[in-house]
């Protein structure tokens, strides 16, 4: 009975799940169920299936007002039902779909909805405003429960019976007929509600069904809003994505690349620098199909859950309103399965759904995107590098038509097939954008110093012995034994910390910080710098930097996003002077004010250190040139007598790197010279031209066996 349910007195959607925790209760409790509402959606049976089914079990009945403007499924669902009442032909179709009404309202609604009606379980009512009246529509949010006792609670607020109210913040006043300050209000309620379902008030006429068709003037949802939004009239979600825009002027190369990649069907990556606008260029490209077809689904994935905002400010300035998906979003597969039935109907015109990589490669996320349509979709890979990755595949969804990769490295390192896996999908660079024609006018000019250091004897003696292990490992695989791969990448990954976290390092990196606060020492303008260090080194490194009396704060995966955005804000201001970091500047996160650079760790994945640069390289008020400090492990003195082949391996480890730095850097032949004499002795002088995928291939010189 509706007294045992200890109701209170307001239900608001901040503390309880309206549906599951207000309505369902009350239904399951009653024999009567009587509703006005504004809008209906069979998708509210589905969100309210339990509490209707036990409705029905107690001989209730649902009796509901509504406006008439509805969405076309459900119109056609409520006519076919309508018919079934007198036709013994659709009754027996409708009989034979319907075995389980609790499970055919959740799996098929528009079935259960049409069954309903045609059994007298359900019976819908159309308000339409008189003539003489000066409203137009039917808005009122009102519902009235009774039980088998005489026992009513009505209740009262701004919820509407559709899935998307469900999402929406809103609200419930509650007034029980048995306490004795709310029954003039439930009565009120009950009496004003009952008159408009029996005859209708001065405002509004009521209609049945049949009346309804006879009388045509049932709207459908698609046709419901404006195009504009009028000087009074509230902006809706609708009404505030009427329309997509480009806010920007493109730069002549990003027109460029939206042409070409129209002319290859709208298939293709661009494969632009760091910092060159990879970001506005694939959302002006998505306004340029949104303008030539009229619709347009929109699915962007990015590789970290702190881009999905940025992503987002970016996607609004265009007109987006974007649907967050990550696991840091509660219930988005609801609102992207509504968005896109919305979509579907064209009660929408464009939609955004905007994902991180991992989410996006889930089943959840496929199925919930399963019914968007080939041609009217289009997906936008960020940092399409990622997806190679095989856990990450099945983000790349098979029904978009129009495809757009972005990433300043799109092939993997070491993976050719995680590369094929990318090129297959998303297709082959269609533009190019170099760091070379880049730098001067739309990146910053930069000045390289390398910072040349060694491994002590400790390290140097691990490394060796890591080095005989790998030797070993790779003669075993020559003999046909791939099982030992795995086996082989644990050994090259600690061989390589032990490069990136060289001891040596930190005290040249102190040294040289030491000089430059000397420098600002009058002043103490020292700011703006940015620290790469190892994993797992970087708190050592950041109490060091902190002992010498600097402002600095780390970056790290621990850092939450608020702070994170905190922490660049400051950096930006000068208030923090330096930011230690390991990897979580190295895709997406703009630090433009960044003017001076330490790289202590590099892998040698052009990825990790081309991402890593272009951080830097971004254009800022006041900011005429960068500098990137890199720290480039190189043989012992003692050994070079020797010219043992493990150290001639060292620096082909690091050579990359350096050719890659060294080459767009307004200082390149100084740069040069610091390694030239070092590598004549090696043999090595030809490396000083060879970029990162220029020896791709050629392993053995990559691992420094």
């Amino acid at each position: 009975m509706l007294k045992d349910l200890g109701l209170q007195p307001v239900y608001d959607s901040a503390e309880y799940d309206l549906v599951q925790d207000l309505i369902v209760p009350l239904l399951r409790n009653s024999t009567s169920y009587l509703r006005g509402v504004g809008f209906f959606t069979s998708g509210w049976l589905k969100l309210a299936a339990e509490g209707i089914v036990q409705l029905i079990e107690n001989g209730g009945i649902a009796r509901i007002v509504i406006s008439p403007v509805l969405e076309k499924p459900d119109w056609e669902a409520f006519q076919f039902g309508e018919q079934a009442r007198t036709n013994s032909i659709l009754k027996k179709v409708l009989e034979k779909q319907i075995v389980d009404i609790s499970n055919a309202l959740k799996k098929d609604t528009l079935n259960a909805l049409a069954w309903m009606i045609s059994d007298n379980l359900l019976e819908f009512r159309f308000a339409v405003a008189k003539e003489y009246s000066r409203g137009s529509d039917y808005h009122d949010k009102v519902a009235v429960f009774t039980d088998g006792a005489g026992d009513y609670v009505a209740i009262h607020g701004s919820f509407n019976d559709t899935f998307k109210g469900s999402l929406n913040g809103e609200a419930f006043s509650v007034f029980k007929s048995w306490e004795d300050g709310q029954y003039p209000f439930a009565v009120q309620h009950r009496k004003r509600l009952t008159e408009l379902w029996e005859q209708g008030n001065r405002q509004f006429s009521v209609f049945t069904l049949p009346e309804a068709v006879r009388q045509r003037f049932i709207q459908l949802r698609s046709t419901k809003h404006r195009p504009y939004v009028t000087p009074t009239e509230p902006k809706t979600l609708e009404s505030r994505t009427s329309d997509l825009h480009n806010p920007i002027k493109l730069y002549p190369y990003q027109e460029e690349a939206i042409r070409t990649w129209v002319s290859l069907n709208c298939i293709g990556i661009f494969e632009m620098a760091t910092g060159t606008g990879k970001t506005l260029t694939s959302l002006s490209a998505a306004i340029n199909r949104y303008n030539a077809i009229g619709r347009l689904a929109l699915i962007i994935v990015v590789p970290y859950l702190h881009l999905l905002e940025q992503w987002e400010r970016e996607c609004i300035k265009f007109g987006f309103q974007p649907i967050l998906c990550s696991s840091a979003h509660r219930d988005w597969h609801i609102e992207v399965k509504t968005k896109i039935q919305d979509f579907n109907i064209k009660a929408l015109h464009h939609i955004c759904i905007l994902a991180v990589h991992a989410t996006a490669s889930t089943d959840r996320f496929i199925k919930a995107t399963k019914n968007l349509k080939q041609g009217q979709t289009m997906i936008i890979g960020d940092e399409v590098h990622g997806l190679g990755a095989p856990v990450l595949r099945q983000a790349m969804i098979s029904n978009a038509s129009m495809k757009l990769g972005l990433s300043a490295t799109p092939r993997r390192w070491f993976d050719d097939e995680g590369t094929k896996a990318i090129f297959d999908y998303f297709g082959t660079v269609c533009f190019e954008f170099p760091i070379e024609k880049a730098i001067g006018e739309y990146l910053t000019p930069y000045e390289y110093r390398p910072e040349l250091v060694c491994l002590d004897s400790i390290e140097m003696e691990s490394y060796e012995n890591l080095t005989a292990k790998i030797t070993l490992l790779i003669r075993m695989m020559d003999d046909n034994k791939p099982s030992l791969e795995e086996e082989l990448k644990k050994l090259l990954l600690e061989r390589s910390r032990i490069i990136a976290s060289a001891d040596e390092k930190l005290t040249r990196l102190l040294t040289i910080l030491k000089d430059m606060i000397d420098l600002h020492k009058e002043n103490n303008s020292l700011s703006h710098t940015l620290i790469y260090c190892a994993p797992g080194s970087h708190k050592k490194v950041l109490r060091s930097v902190a002992d010498l009396g600097l402002k600095c704060h780390e970056f790290v995966h621990t850092v939450s996003l608020n702070d994170r955005q905190k922490i660049l804000e400051q950096f930006a201001k000068g208030d923090i002077q330096v930011i230690v970091a390991i990897k979580c500047l190295d895709e997406g996160v703009d630090v433009p004010s960044t003017r001076t650079a330490f790289f202590l760790a590099s892998t040698s994945n052009p990825r990790e250190f081309v991402q890593r640069r272009g951080r830097i390289l971004r254009l800022d008020k006041g900011k005429d040139r960068a500098v990137v400090y890199d720290f480039i492990v190189v043989p012992r003195p003692e050994n070079l007598s020797l010219k043992r082949e493990i150290d001639a391996g060292i620096l082909k480890r690091e050579m990359p790197r350096f050719a890659e730095f060294a080459s767009v850097s307004i200082n390149e032949f100084e740069a040069r010279s610091k390694l030239w004499n070092l590598l004549n002795h090696y043999g090595l002088l030809n490396l000083l031209d060879k970029k990162p995928w220029d020896i791709y291939h050629s392993i053995n010189d990559i691992r420094g066996v």
